[in-house]
C-alpha cells in the first residue's frame, strides 16, 4: 500500500499532538481498548478524547468496531506500516 504525500502529512499531523500520540501509544500497547478505558487513562474530558480519536480514525491509523453501545479502538497495522515505509522511502531514501 502506497501513501501519497497528503495522507503522509495527515498522519504526521495526527501524531504531532502529544495527547493523540499518547492515546495512539496506549491503543498500540493494549491491542484494543474502549473509549471509556482511554478516557479513564488520561486526565482529559470524554469530548476531548472523542475529538482525538476522531482525528486518529480520520487519518486511518486507528480503526474501531462497535459492540452494543461501546466502541473499541485498535491500530490499523497496514496503514501504520505503509506510513513507516513511506517515511523511510521519502526521507531516508536508501540507494
Amino acid at each position: 500500500m502506497a501513501i501519497d504525500i497528503k495522507k503522509l502529512v495527515k498522519i504526521s499531523k495526527a501524531l504531532a499532538d502529544e495527547n493523540r500520540y499518547r492515546i495512539f501509544k496506549l491503543i498500540a500497547d493494549r491491542g484494543e481498548i474502549s473509549c471509556k478505558e482511554i478516557t479513564d487513562a488520561f486526565s482529559l474530558s470524554q469530548p476531548t478524547v472523542s475529538h482525538h480519536l476522531k482525528v486518529l480514525t480520520e487519518s486511518e491509523l486507528v480503526a474501531f468496531r462497535k459492540e452494543g453501545q461501546w466502541s473499541y479502538f485498535f491500530i490499523n497495522k497496514d496503514v501504520l506500516q505503509a506510513y513507516l515505509n513511506s517515511l523511510h522511502e521519502k526521507i531516508v531514501k536508501t540507494p
